[in-house]
């Protein structure tokens, strides 16, 4: 299969070595993807069977994401240095150790240790920020399309393995259900892994990340532009993690089933992946910032949507599913794109990782205080509102380091 591939190739081509990459991390993307979106399901076994309070249970989660915000900068600058053949297999041997733990938690410390650190370290290791970093490296015109290939596997894994693992737990149990997705994760991605033997490679070091003009002065780790994108991502880390931990409980709590639940949060990963491939599309033809504005926009009418569901408005909640499914996949990749667009090739890997840590950091708070204001107020709704506060001023964030980098015309020139 490598034989085939050929670095040579121009982008457009499918024998560009760049589209293998995208697919391999495609599948790494599914994988972490899956485990981040299963833990909701997950999350509502360990109440009934425990008994611990939302917001106690719900640090499980908080956990991982300090640990996805503390380590994201120290992996970029591992794939700078040696390349993801490296680096990726080795968060799959992580990730799979870590699950297999997980069906023998007896108690929120094994949890939180188990989950919120052992496999968040996996999934840091394959997932977001390797990714973005090798497929930022080997694709220039194409960048915003091949990135919303590679990241919409985060949402098909969801997919997949949402239903899949609620079909688990209810046939074997929780713990059985975690055992098979060790096998499965560490059979499925340690021979695929091998096939990323390239290093991606890398621009002269005066050109930035698409290609173009140098970086101005300033563009780095630290500069302006950095700390714009740091605090939009701090912004929407509370946010999204609010909505992607607590959607599952909510849904339940207003009178739907469980297996409904699953269902709808299946399909909003399959919505997801829609959008990350439209958004992706539109980044490369019209222009990062309107794409991403675009996206936002209907990002924020799910969250509405989403507060209006009840057992007799139970339409809502479908509607919920296409607008935060199809704005949240664009979202994700025009903004990224931009960040690609901000920054130099050769450093992107750390500068990336570090720029989310602010986003890590929040969404460790996130689902823990949207627990803490259930637990006190009997609601979401509270909470919801939140979401909508912080998704606010990540538009404003957004919209500097875009004028500030002029990211605003089609392929980010």
């Amino acid at each position: 299969m490598r034989d085939f591939f050929s670095p040579g190739a121009d982008e457009t081509s499918l024998r560009y070595y760049g589209w293998l990459a995208v697919g391999v991390t495609f599948l790494t993307m599914a994988t972490g993807g899956a485990i981040v979106g299963t833990f909701s399901i997950f999350y509502v076994s360990f109440l009934e069977e425990f008994g611990w309070s939302r917001a106690d249970a719900a640090l499980g989660f908080s956990f991982s994401m300090v640990t996805f915000a503390l380590s994201a900068g120290v992996i970029g600058g591992l794939i700078d240095r040696w390349g993801p053949r490296a680096v990726i297999p080795c968060g799959v041997a992580v990730l799979g150790t870590g699950l297999a733990l997980m069906s023998t938690v007896r108690g929120l410390g094994t949890l939180y240790f188990y989950y919120g650190f052992v496999v968040a370290l996996g999934i840091t290791l394959i997932g977001f920020v390797p990714t973005s970093t090798v497929v930022s490296r080997w694709f220039r015109r194409r960048r915003a399309t091949a990135m919303g290939i590679a990241l919409s596997g985060r949402s098909l894994g969801g997919l997949v393995m949402v239903p899949l693992s609620a079909f688990l737990i209810k046939a074997y149990g929780w713990r059985a259900a975690y055992l098979i997705l060790a096998a499965g994760v560490t059979l499925l991605l340690l021979p695929l892994t091998a096939a990323l033997h390239r290093s991606p490679p890398l621009p002269p070091e005066e050109r930035g990340a698409h290609g173009g003009e140098a970086s101005p002065p300033g563009e780095g780790l630290g500069g302006p532009a950095f700390w714009f994108v740091f605090l939009a991502g701090l912004f929407h880390g509370i946010g999204f993690s609010i909505i992607g931990l607590h959607q599952a409980a909510h849904l339940v709590d207003v009178g739907l089933s469980t297996l409904t639940a699953a269902s709808l949060i299946g399909m909003l990963a399959a919505l997801r992946t829609v959008g990350g491939l439209a958004g992706g599309w539109c980044g490369d033809r019209m222009g990062r910032t309107a794409a991403y504005f675009t996206s936002c926009a209907a990002s924020l009418a799910g969250v509405f949507l989403l507060m209006g569901v009840s057992a007799e408005r139970w339409l809502l909640a479908y509607l919920y599913v296409v607008f935060l499914g199809l704005g949240e996949g664009a979202r994700g990749i025009t903004f990224l794109s931009i960040k690609a667009d901000l920054f130099p090739a050769r450093s992107f890997g750390r500068i990336l990782g570090y720029s989310q840590v602010g986003a890590g950091l929040a969404a460790a708070a996130g689902p823990w205080l949207a627990g803490y204001i259930h637990d006190v107020m009997g609601s979401y709704r509270y909470a919801f509102w939140l979401v909508v506060l912080v998704d606010v001023l990540s538009l404003g964030t957004v919209a500097a380091a875009a004028l500030r980098g002029r990211t605003a015309r089609p392929g980010g020139g």
